[in-house]
């Protein structure tokens, strides 16, 4: 409890989770993070990763993933 009587919100639990890559795809990892990243803030690949999963989830709920993307999978 803070003092002045509200609950500290809990923090969202999270998992981890290990993938093998190939080193083009860590190289656009690593682009990614460097593009997004400011003198202000530094983006990390870990959060270029749940960014892209929060982005990928949108397409698919929407309707909008380009097929095309879904042939990457039969490449690795």
């Amino acid at each position: 409890m803070c003092a002045k009587g509200n609950a500290v919100p809990k923090r969202e639990k999270s998992k981890r989770l290990q993938v093998v890559i190939t080193e083009a795809q860590d190289s656009l990892l690593t682009k990614t993070a460097y593009q997004l990243s400011n003198p202000e803030r530094l983006v990390s690949k870990s959060e270029v990763v749940r960014l892209g999963i929060e982005m990928l989830n949108r397409a698919v709920e929407e309707g909008k993933l380009d097929p095309e993307i879904l042939k990457t999978l039969d490449e690795h």
